[in-house]
């Protein structure tokens, strides 16, 4: 299979797989936080198979059933609460099963029996004292329960669908506060935290990764700073800095990483800035002037900092440097504008790919990787095959979940505002405007992806791996 081939296989599983593990955040933080789940579906519509439906329950009177595991209710349940049922459960548990449920029609006012199929494990003795109200025993270990239907969570239907990108959960409620159980009727703070769900499942994967790639290169040490390439011509060159360089200092004031070497040097755009670095041992003083104008591909000193990697002794010691490094690219995201604003970086070389320019950045991560580890096996040498492709899964995951986190309408971002907006007021936008600002948000940011999926399609952003 050519690399070229395998990359974009690549980039649809990953993609769709992002997508994917997304809603999957919304479903779990629903499920906890007790919010119905009307359907959670792997792709899209039209649907090929129902897999299953999970257990549901139902509340007559004040005594609440199970529904066991692929049970459909033999009526609309939106349009049968508040009429009389009798109901056969039995004690499983701790927890009264459903075993058969009748319920009185429309049409004629008469009980149709539905019997539900014996799916839970033997039957234990009858609930206590409950057969003093309204349940009575109809055989060893059930009981009858009779009374009014107050509410039913039918369960979750699992479904796989026909189109394989990702896929989407069917919140009850979703907009409509009126819905019991559902999302809008939740309290503010259970919305917050369901629509963070989905980012934070994101972020959470790309944590994951990032203890893999870890446990296979070792652990950044992120208070050391490295030069790692020196690019020719460029004011490092001149000055004399050579790849393996330890900065110690910068400017009068230790370095003790990355980003503090990279904040003295944006403060010393076209002025002398001295430098004490580590060569072969020894400490080294160099002088250089960084620019103000610079190449979009590459700094102001014209070099790409590193960290040396220390030996990893057990998975778990990865765990705090990925967050760390998941965090790290959070905020360089987020510190996109205000680069852009202030000069330190070109709007073209912050620029972010759209499908395309994804797709050819997948191929050219998996071509170096398959090359650089056919290299190390057939040369015999130490050199460490490259990670570009994990390396990339993680930059495009903390994207999505970042983008999906901004204030935008019909985002989660955007719903996130609003309710924050009803803490703030103690009262809620009425859902009828929530629902038109949502659209219209829709429209624009379709209309604006339009746009952007197209000019990426006849002018896709080149990236270049170093």
């Amino acid at each position: 299979m050519s690399t070229a081939l395998l990359g974009g296989i690549i980039f649809v599983v990953v993609f769709a797989g992002i997508i994917l593990l997304h809603e999957l955040g919304h479903f779990t933080a629903a499920r906890l936080l007790n919010i119905e789940v009307e359907e959670f579906s792997i792709g899209f519509p039209p649907r090929l198979i129902r897999l299953w439906r999970g257990k549901g329950s139902i509340l007559i009177g004040k005594e609440r059933l199970v529904l066991p595991i692929n049970f459909d209710l033999p009526f609309d349940h939106k349009v049968s609460l508040h009429r009389p049922v009798n109901a056969v459960a039995a004690s499983v548990r701790g927890r009264l099963v459903l075993r058969s449920i009748e319920f009185a029609a429309t049409e004629d006012g008469q009980l149709r029996p539905n019997l539900i199929s014996k799916q839970e494990p033997a039957l234990v003795a009858p609930v206590g004292d409950k057969s003093k109200s309204k349940t009575n025993s109809v055989e060893p270990g059930e009981i009858r329960v009779s009374g009014i239907l107050n509410e039913v969570r039918p369960g979750t239907e699992f479904t796989l669908n026909w189109i394989p990108l990702g896929g989407y959960n069917k919140l009850k409620g979703e907009d409509n506060p009126d819905a019991p159980g559902g999302l809008a009727a939740a309290n503010p703070w259970k919305r917050i935290a369901v629509l963070l769900g989905g980012a934070s499942m994101n972020l959470l994967t790309a944590v994951v990764v990032y203890t893999f790639f870890f446990s296979q290169i070792g652990i950044p040490d992120s208070h050391t700073a490295v030069i790692a390439s020196v690019d020719s011509p460029s004011p490092a060159e001149q000055a004399g800095l050579q790849v393996g360089d330890v900065v110690l200092a910068a400017g009068g004031s230790p370095v003790n990483g990355y980003s503090r070497l990279t904040e003295i040097t944006h403060n010393y755009l076209g002025l002398p800035l001295p430098l004490v670095i580590l060569r072969d041992g020894k400490p080294l003083e160099i002088t250089v002037t960084p620019r103000s104008v610079y190449p979009s591909d590459q700094g102001p000193m014209g070099v790409s900092i590193g960290q040396p990697l220390l030996p990893v002794k057990s998975w778990f010691e990865t765990i705090p440097a990925s967050f760390s490094a998941t965090g790290q690219d959070i905020n360089s995201l987020l510190a996109l504008p205000g680069r852009i604003i202030a000069g330190t970086i070109s709007p073209q070389a912050a620029q972010i790919g759209g499908p395309r320019s994804v797709w050819n950045l997948f191929q050219q991560a998996v071509a170096r990787d398959v090359s650089s580890r056919q290299t190390a096996s057939t040369s015999g040498t130490s050199t460490r095959p490259t990670n570009y492709t994990l390396l990339t899964i993680i930059s495009l995951t903390v994207t999505v979940a970042v983008a999906n986190l901004l204030p935008i309408p019909a985002l989660d971002g955007g719903r996130i505002f609003m309710t924050l907006i009803e803490i703030i007021l103690r009262r809620r936008i009425p859902a009828k405007y929530q629902m038109m600002i949502n659209g219209i948000g829709f429209i624009i940011l379709i209309t604006l992806l339009g746009f952007f999926y197209i000019k990426d399609i006849i002018s896709p952003v080149n990236f270049t791996l170093p």
